[in-house]
């Protein structure tokens, strides 16, 4: 290297090599010194950066990278961490994300904040004021429950299962052998279920196993009786009609006010009816249940002819309440279903209705707001009987999986099975609600040009009373669905489906020990564009979910489930009824 290449000079320019270099000083005159010095002076000069813009090369990649990243977050909003992937392929994938164990969610922040996120939407708190100005009516059915362990009770009546033969669930039990069958058959599912004993012996033998049960209590039954206790507990003024005899009435709360009713012999008894409990750990047989739940028998004269409803009637056009809430159809026998549901539609038919949404709720002389909760039916005639005559012609209705499954199979639905409905996805209780919806209006002869006419020509409220509203509740979430543009706020919608969810956890642990047995994400079908599906976010801050599809609004909730609860009896009549009170009379403090 020459004296004057420094280690950061580059070499010198020319052909000369570093052994050429060494041999200049004998070849002196074949480069000047001032040529020489321009030379190094170039070499030395400053580099003069020139700004290219970026090739065509990088700009691609930052592209590419960009939708890698857009494509990613989609991808996470679809799938999510919570995701269920295990669609129910034997339903030709419309039983989408079905609650099943691989979802089972138990972190206690995540709990912590669904319920906190529950209470925000429904400004819950203990009620002492809102409802002591309300009237409202409770009917038809009453009894007192017997509640015992139900394998107890099989054990003390010596049966065998039959979960194995493939037990069938009979529409009437008439001996021991059926009650086997019918009760094997729920129990293997999990689900809740009703049926009346024909027999006379059959249903003593069953009672006086139950009476010696170590297990036994006695509550408040029938689903009007634990409506009344339950409204009277948020300090609400409740008539309530019903057979009531010296049992239940120590049972009921005193601040319930008895529209009472006598037998043709003019003494007051209580109609029993049986409540078998069992749980996840329960076994019989070999099989144990997929959740904890009861089964329900009785042989109830009373009930079963709804022979309280005509003096129930009478003494509601005196008190003009604010809210009706009607149940106890389920018990009717064969023989008296199509003779009192036409005695029932005349009844309805002189309840206050006006069309005018101002009237809607709070001026009781014009308008008083129906609400029908619904129970297990098994004979396909008689939910048709109901479908046509009844359920459209209230204003609101309350069911479980269990019924719904009845009702939309009953009805013509076809996309679905009953065993669909036995640990229902979303999107199956979605596609049977709107088919409920719909149906009802077609048998109520409905259609746009009967509705009264809003702003903008849009339509409010029917001329007639109408179905517009239907509270779905199951072990996992709660759904109501209301017809858009009908009496129903959506703000006070979501507040209801959340106070009913609230509900069924209090009253089933308070909730201590707790899952989230729903997925965070659901697909549900999109009928707006036919042949989609709508991914339905549930955000745990706040989980209620609100969306729109043909004409109708859905207000989705999920449950927190209780690991062990302490009771399943009753939930059903207490969920709707929060859920009905929080649509209704809480409107008074939007």
């Amino acid at each position: 290297m020459s004296k004057r290449q420094t280690k950061n000079s580059p070499p010198l320019v020319g052909n000369s090599s570093p052994s050429s270099t060494s041999s200049s000083s004998s070849s002196s005159g074949e480069i000047s010194k001032k040529k020489l010095k321009k030379i190094e002076q170039k070499a030395n000069r400053p580099k003069i950066l020139v700004e290219r813009p970026l090739s065509n090369l990088k700009f691609g990649g930052l592209v590419a990278f960009f939708i890698f990243l857009v494509g990613f977050y989609i991808y996470l909003r679809i799938n999510p961490l919570y995701h269920n992937g295990d669609n129910n392929k034997n339903n030709n994938n419309n039983n989408l994300n079905n609650t099943n164990t691989n979802n089972i969610i138990d972190d206690i922040n995540l709990m912590k904040k669904i319920e906190n996120g529950l209470k925000d939407i429904t400004n819950y708190k203990e009620w002492n004021e809102e409802c002591k100005n309300k009237t409202i009516a409770v009917g038809y059915n009453t009894n007192l429950d017997l509640v015992v362990d139900a394998i107890e009770l099989m054990d003390r009546l010596k049966l065998k299962s039959s979960i194995h033969n493939r037990p069938m669930s009979k529409e009437i039990i008439k001996s021991l052998d059926d009650f086997e069958q019918t009760f094997s058959h729920y129990f293997k599912s999990g689900s809740a279920a009703e049926r009346m004993i024909q027999d006379e012996d059959t249903f003593n033998s069953i009672l006086a196993a139950a009476l010696q049960s170590h297990s036994k209590q006695f509550y408040t039954g029938g689903n009007a009786g634990i409506m009344a206790n339950r409204l009277v507990a948020d300090h609400c003024n409740v008539y309530l009609g019903g057979i009531i005899g010296k049992k239940l009435k120590e049972l009921l709360s005193p601040s319930v006010s008895i529209i009472g009713y006598q037998s043709e012999h003019g003494e007051e008894f209580d109609e029993i009816h049986l409540i078998m409990e069992y749980n996840k750990q329960s076994k019989w047989g070999a099989v144990s249940p997929p959740r904890s739940n009861r089964f329900i028998i009785s042989r109830d004269n009373t009930n079963s002819h709804l022979m309280t409803m005509e003096s129930f009637h009478q003494e509601i056009e005196k008190k003009q309440p604010d809210l009706l809430l009607l149940s106890g159809l389920h018990l009717l026998t064969e023989e008296a279903q199509e003779r009192r549901v036409n005695d029932m539609v005349n009844l309805l038919k002189q309840i206050p209705y006006n069309s005018d949404p101002s009237n809607f709720l709070n001026h009781p002389s014009l308008n008083v707001p129906i609400h029908l909760e619904l129970a297990s039916i098994a004979s396909p005639s008689y939910i048709n009987l109901l479908a046509k005559k009844i359920i459209p012609f209230v204003d609101s209705v309350g069911l479980n999986e269990q019924e719904l499954g009845f009702i939309y199979v009953s009805t013509g639905g076809k996309k679905f099975s009953l065993d669909d409905f036995k640990e229902p996805s979303v999107n199956v209780v979605v596609n049977a609600l709107l088919h409920i919806m719909e149906t009802s209006l077609n048998f109520a002869n409905n259609s746009v040009d009967d509705n009264i006419m809003g702003d903008f020509g849009i339509p409010t409220m029917s001329k007639q009373r109408s179905l517009t509203r239907i509270h779905f509740h199951y072990l996992s979430f709660h759904l109501i669905i209301t017809k858009t543009y009908s009496q129903w706020s959506p703000k006070l919608t979501s507040a209801s489906v959340a106070a009913s969810s609230i509900e069924a956890t209090y009253q089933a642990c308070r909730f201590n020990s707790v899952e989230l047995l729903l997925p965070l994400s659901v697909e549900v079908d999109y009928r707006y564009t036919p042949g989609a599906t709508k991914s339905i976010i549930i955000n745990p801050s706040s989980p209620v979910t609100t969306w729109q599809d043909s004409g109708y609004e859905f207000h989705l909730a999920p449950v927190l489930v209780c690991k062990s609860p302490l009771k399943t009896v009753g939930l059903g009549d207490s969920i709707s009824t929060m859920g009905f009170l929080y649509q209704t009379i809480k409107s008074n403090d939007s």
